[in-house]
């Protein structure tokens, strides 16, 4: 079975060039919660992923804005939507992918 994650949550902002997606990693009968920083370029190819999967809602609408003095915060909760995809999917063209695991 090839690994698969539930990703729960994206966080990015307008300062930093990484995306911080929080994701349940599932392969066989072992699962875990990581967080994942992948760079800003593999977001539209996530967000699109996810956009296929939940057809029936816009999730550029579910983002949530937070303004701070000097950037604004972003995050997109997925708790309910449809939002399985494979590790590889995910990777897709991203040269470089840090896992964080505690």
């Amino acid at each position: 079975m090839e690994t698969q994650l539930e990703i729960k949550g994206l966080r990015f902002n307008d300062f930093d060039q990484q995306v911080c997606v929080m994701a349940n990693v599932i392969k066989d009968n072992l699962s875990y919660w990581t967080t994942l920083f992948i760079d800003m370029t593999s977001l539209n190819h996530i967000l699109n992923l996810l956009q296929k999967q939940n057809p029936d809602t816009n999730l550029m609408d579910e983002i949530i804005a937070k303004e701070y003095v000097d950037f604004t915060e972003y995050e997109l909760s997925l708790d309910q939507h449809q939002s399985v995809c494979s590790w590889e999917e995910v990777k897709g063209r991203s040269k470089e992918m840090k896992q964080i695991r505690a």
